[in-house]
C-alpha cells in the first residue's frame, strides 16, 4: 500500500505539493477561527456541592453572578466622598450606555452605600457588572471581558479602575496565550531552523521537518475548530498542539530525510528514493 502511495505521490508531486499546500493555508486560516471558541475555565466540578449550591442560589433566589466587577480606588479619600460618589456615578452611567454590550450594573453607591460592596477601610468599593449571557458561555464571556478591560481599566478622573471578575479573566488568559503562543513559535521555530541547518548541513532539508511541524500545527487548528462546534474545548489545548505537532512533526520528518538519504547513498535516483522511503 505505502509503495503505491509513494509511487502515486512521486508520478503525481507537483500536483500533490500543491494540494498540500492550498490545504495547509485554508486549515490554518479556517482553524485561527477556533481561538476565540476556546473555554478557559471548566476548572469546576459541576456536579459538586458548591457548584449545586451557586445554581440553586441564582435559580432559586434570582441572584445572577456578575460577569465582571470594578474595583473603584478613592486613593486616600472615602467613597463617601461627595466628589468620589459624583465621579463614580458617572462611570456607572458610562457602563451601562456601553454600546458593545448591554449591562446592567449595581454598585456601592446604586446600592444606598450597602456595606457589603465597600472596603473595609472605606476607600474602595464595587461596581458589578451583569450581562445577559449564558452561564459557562465563555466565548462571550470573553467579549464582553475585552470590552469592559480596554474601556475601564485604568485611571478614571481622581479614580482609580481595576477590572476583575469572570469576564475579564477569561479575556485575559485566552489573550495571554495567544500571545505567549506566537512569541514561544517565534522563538523556537528559527532556532530549530538553525539547529537543523546545522544537523544536515543543507536548507532544504533542515525546512523539510519544519514545514512538517508547522503542517501538523494548522492542521490541528482546523480539526480544533471543528471540535468547538460541537463540543467544549480548552484553550490550553492550543499549547498541546503547538508542542506536541512541532516536537512529533520534526521528530518523523528527521527520520524520513535520513532514509531517503540512505537510499540516495545506496545509488537510488531521487524518485526510487522517495517511493522506498
Amino acid at each position: 500500500m505505502f509503495m503505491r502511495l509513494g509511487t502515486f505521490i512521486v508520478g503525481h508531486r507537483k500536483s500533490v505539493l500543491i494540494t498540500y499546500i492550498i490545504a495547509i493555508l485554508v486549515a490554518g486560516g479556517i482553524g485561527t477561527l477556533s481561538f476565540s471558541k476556546l473555554d478557559s475555565g471548566g476548572y469546576s466540578d459541576l456536579n459538586s456541592e458548591s457548584a449545586k449550591a451557586a445554581n440553586y442560589i441564582t435559580e432559586t433566589f434570582k441572584v445572577p453572578d456578575p460577569v465582571a466587577i470594578l474595583v473603584v480606588d478613592a486613593g486616600s479619600r472615602s467613597v463617601d466622598d461627595p466628589t468620589v460618589a459624583a465621579e463614580a456615578a458617572a462611570l456607572e452611567k458610562e457602563v451601562a450606555a456601553t454600546k458593545e454590550i448591554k449591562l446592567v450594573t449595581k454598585s456601592y453607591w446604586s446600592e444606598g452605600n450597602a456595606l457589603p460592596l465597600r472596603a473595609t477601610d472605606g476607600k474602595a468599593a464595587f461596581i458589578f457588572i451583569y450581562a445577559d449571557i449564558e452561564n459557562y458561555d465563555f466565548d462571550g464571556y470573553g467579549a464582553v471581558g475585552k470590552v469592559i478591560a480596554d474601556k475601564f481599566d485604568g485611571a478614571y478622573k481622581s479614580l482609580e479602575i481595576y477590572a476583575a471578575g469572570g469576564a475579564v479573566v477569561t479575556n485575559a488568559i485566552n489573550s495571554k496565550i495567544k500571545t505567549d503562543l506566537l512569541l514561544a513559535e517565534g522563538i523556537a521555530i528559527p532556532l530549530t531552523f538553525i539547529l537543523l541547518a546545522f544537523v544536515f548541513g543543507a536548507l532544504v532539508a533542515s525546512a523539510m521537518p519544519l514545514v512538517v511541524g508547522v503542517g501538523a500545527i494548522l492542521g490541528s487548528f482546523f480539526f480544533t475548530y471543528l471540535l468547538t462546534l460541537v463540543t467544549d474545548v480548552s484553550v490550553f489545548a492550543l499549547n498541546l498542539i503547538t508542542g506536541l505537532g512541532l516536537g512529533l512533526g520534526i521528530d518523523y520528518a528527521l527520520l524520513i530525510v535520513n532514509r531517503f538519504r540512505e537510499e540516495m547513498h545506496n545509488g537510488k535516483s531521487v524518485e526510487e528514493s522517495a517511493i522506498i522511503t
